[in-house]
Parts: C-alpha cells; sequence; structure tokens
C-alpha cells in the first residue's frame, strides 16, 4: 500500500468537517495537493490545519494552505449526477499519529543533510561503529553543544545487515533541542541556520531531508520509551525540489571545517556554534549566501546583484567614517569663519557640515582595499588572487548599470570580465563569513580552495 510522501497518490478522508469525505492526497518535493470528492452536497473544507486521514492510518496535518471553493461536474441527462471536488494546495504537511495543531510547539527537530557523510566523517568514531554491531549512544554521537537558546547536536545513524558485524551504510543526522519550544512556523530558521552552515563549509546549497518534529525533548523520548508510552514523532514534508549538485565540488580539501580527528572536530563545533550564535545578526547575509550558492552554474545580472546584495548585508563589511564627529564639527567651524571672511556669510556652518558628512566616509576603493588586506591578513595573502580590489570596483559599477537595465556584454571578452567581476563579490563576500570563525589552522589553509573562492581566482578576466 501507498505511504504517505511515496511521491504517489494515496486515499485520505478528510477530518474536519464531519462529514468524512473522501480524496487523495499527494505529497512529493515538487507538489502537496489533496482532491477531496463528495458525490452528494455541496462542501468546503476550510480552518488550519486541514487533517486527513491516509489509508495506512497516518494522520496528516496540512498547513500553510491555499483553497478555493468547491467545483462540480454535472451530468444532465437522466440519470442526473452532480459531483463536488475541492483542491487544497499546502506548502506544509505534517505526518503522525495525531494531528499537528497551530498550538503543538516543537522541542525537538532532527534532519538528514544529504552529501555531508565525507564532511562529518571522523575516522576514530566510524572505526568503532564498524567494529561494534550493536554501537552505543555515546558511539552513534558526534558531538552535543549549547548555542544560545539551542542545543546543535549531530550523530550517525547506522544500518547493519544480517552477517555483517560492520555497518552496510551509515550516514550523519543532524539534531537541534529547543530551550523554548517553537510552533511549527518558526523552528525552521534554526534548522535552515544550521544547513547554511554545512553549505558555507562544502560551498553547495544543501537542504534538509527526512525532518522529524517532536512535541518531547531528547531526555522526554527516553524517559516515555523506557515507560511504553512513546507515541513516535511526525515527519515534516515541504515544497522544496532538491538541487542537483555536482560533487565532484564536494570536495573536502576546499572546507574551512571538517571533522576527521578530534582537533578538527572540535574546531567545526566551535564555529558551528559562533555561527548559530550571530544567526540573528546574521539573518540575511545568511539567506543571501545561500541564494548564491543556488546560482553558482549561472552568469546573470540576477547573480550579480545578489552578490552585491550579500555584501552590502555583512556586518563586518559596513563603510568606516575617516572623520568623527567632532573632527567635523572642527573642520566646518574653520570653514565658517573662512567662509565669513570671504564675504559668504549665506554659507552657515550647518551647511558646510553637511557638504564635509558627504566626504567623511571611505571611499569604495579604500572600503574594498581595507577588507581585501583583513581577509588576507588572516587567510593569506594572495587568498583572493592579484587584482581583487579591481574586480570588486568594477562589480559596484556594473550592478547599478545591471540594476536599471542597461547593461549587455557586447562580446566574449566583456561576458567574462562581468563574470570574474560576479565571482570576485562571492568570494570576498565569503571570506567576510568566515573571518570571524574560530577555523582551525588548517582549515584556514584549505579555504582558499573552497569553490567560491577558487572560481574566482580561476576565471578568465
Amino acid at each position: 500500500m501507498v505511504e504517505v510522501a511515496d511521491g504517489k497518490p494515496v486515499h485520505c478522508i478528510e477530518l474536519v468537517t464531519g462529514k468524512g469525505l473522501t480524496g487523495t492526497l499527494l505529497v512529493s518535493e515538487e507538489t502537496i495537493c489533496a482532491s477531496i470528492y463528495s458525490y452528494t452536497d455541496f462542501f468546503y473544507v476550510k480552518g488550519e490545519p486541514i487533517v486527513l486521514r491516509s489509508a495506512t492510518n497516518e494522520i496528516v496535518s496540512l498547513h500553510s494552505n491555499i483553497t478555493s471553493s468547491p467545483g462540480d461536474r454535472s451530468r444532465l441527462i437522466d440519470p442526473k449526477y452532480t459531483t463536488y471536488c475541492q483542491e487544497i494546495l499546502s506548502n506544509l504537511a505534517v505526518v503522525g499519529h495525531d494531528p499537528w495543531t497551530t498550538e503543538d510547539r516543537i522541542r525537538h527537530v532532527s534532519f538528514s543533510v544529504k552529501h555531508c557523510t565525507d564532511l562529518m566523517s571522523h575516522l576514530e568514531k566510524l572505526k568503532a561503529l564498524g567494529s561494534n554491531r550493536y554501537p552505543t549512544d555515546d558511539q552513534l554521537r558526534i558531538f552535543s553543544d549549547t548555542a544560545g537558546e539551542l542545543t546543535v547536536k549531530a550523530g550517525y545513524a547506522a544500518t547493519y545487515g544480517m552477517d555483517f558485524d560492520s555497518p552496510t551504510q551509515f550516514g550523519p543526522v543532524f539534531e537541534i533541542e529547543f530551550n523554548r519550544a517553537r510552533d511549527i512556523r518558526d523552528y525552521i530558521s534554526s534548522v535552515s541556520d544550521y544547513v547554511s552552515f554545512l553549505s558555507f563549509c562544502l560551498g553547495a546549497p544543501l537542504k534538509p531531508s527526512s525532518i522529524h518534529v517532536d512535541r518531547l525533548s531528547s531526555e522526554e523520548v527516553k524517559s516515555a520509551i523506557e515507560a511504553h508510552t512513546y507515541p513516535g514523532d511526525h515527519r515534516v514534508h515541504y515544497v522544496w525540489p532538491e538541487e542537483e549538485i555536482n560533487t565532484r565540488d564536494l570536495w573536502l580539501g576546499g572546507s574551512p571545517s571538517i571533522s576527521r580527528n578530534d582537533a578538527e572536530l572540535a574546531a567545526l563545533r566551535a564555529c558551528l556554534v559562533a555561527w548559530m550564535n550571530r544567526a540573528h545578526t546574521w539573518e540575511k547575509s545568511y539567506s543571501l549566501m545561500m541564494t548564491s550558492l543556488s546560482l553558482r552554474n549561472v552568469s546573470s545580472p540576477e547573480r550579480l546583484i545578489n552578490a552585491c546584495r550579500w555584501f552590502e548585508d555583512i556586518p563586518i563589511a559596513q563603510t568606516n567614517d575617516l572623520l568623527s564627529q567632532e573632527e567635523i564639527d572642527q573642520i566646518a567651524g574653520v570653514a565658517s569663519r573662512k567662509a565669513e571672511e570671504l564675504g559668504h556669510s549665506e554659507l552657515s556652518i550647518g551647511r558646510i557640515a553637511g557638504a564635509i558628512r558627504l566626504v567623511r566616509a571611505e571611499s569604495v576603493e579604500q572600503r574594498f582595499a581595507r577588507l581585501v588586506a583583513m581577509v588576507e591578513a588572516k587567510f593569506g595573502r594572495g587568498v583572493l588572487g592579484d587584482e581583487p580590489v579591481v574586480h570588486l570596483k568594477r562589480a559596484v559599477q556594473l550592478r547599478g548599470k545591471v540594476a536599471h537595465g542597461h547593461f549587455t556584454a557586447k562580446d566574449q571578452s566583456e561576458f567574462r570580465s562581468f563574470s570574474k567581476c560576479t565571482l570576485a563579490m562571492e568570494a570576498l563576500c565569503y571570506l567576510l563569513s568566515a573571518y570571524d570563525l574560530p577555523i582551525s589552522n588548517d582549515g584556514i589553509s584549505r579555504i582558499g580552495m573552497n569553490p567560491i573562492v577558487r572560481d574566482y581566482r580561476n576565471a578568465y578576466s
């Protein structure tokens, strides 16, 4: 029998109207859609959530719904029939043993992320897994750390065959424990922050999958299991088509954080905690980074504009003032007195001070030169190649033209220059995003080979 989220329609009955209307439910990466039918009377299923029971006795709660009034199809000759149908499109489906309401709160979430097996492969821990058919919780755990009001965790899920003491397959599972419970709409921001860190490490746009949420904390789950009262968690499904990723780029030699040994794992843990702790301040920057990663195989005005927006939203990349307010006031006072001596009394000190403020900030070139020097001091001279400031200034100039629709590459050379400038901006943003993280010395030596930085250096200008 077809299970919910198999990507095929499953028979269901609605639990909202009290009429027990039946229909079909389709849950896949591309769509979450329910079609409900009545062969007798007009109906309207509404509410948040809309709750269904599948033929496999799973309870499906549909949130963030778009519904319309039921349509009908009639047979106009005898015998006359009318069938009513309502389609419900959803962005979120929660599947479990009971309905998930808007009042329910999440204490714990676990999820998988494709392409992260090598990143989370700690050799000693995997060796222990391979020699123990019944690993303990400690052997399966990679780490558990506190980040603000969260506990971020990672561990291994291993599958053992009938005839082998070593796992036939394994992979990392990531978890977040919430000190203060979250609702079904806002918990996902912390999951996105966690996934954005993994994406940052690999330089690829990753997505969470196999998301499971629970009303109970991990300790409460253990107690319920021991008491034989645990009913199970709930699976969460979104309309998130998976992007194809070129696995040739997923090379650990370019990741600033890995978990190969205890020292590297400690640095990865410290970086993740720092990443999660600053997430509120860096929220827009993380989102724009993920957009840039998803546009890596595209050379377009959209990509350049996004890269420039990413730069402007990085907290540590903001423009510095060359003059303090006190210095502006002093200069304005001297200039005002000189203006009076020259007979220009109408030039008030306020107007002069306003003019001076226009030049108080560093120029675009000065700003880029300072930031490039900053990242080179940490990650090594030449990490951004020979002429990064030239390409970064050009990116800002092109961004203005692109935003107003005034740029079209006239030949291949100009197109390469456009691409080089876009890559320069993304590479600087990436290194600035890494700048404050407690990356290990080995990670610092690797970061220049991350795809985002490497692609800029290798691109033709």
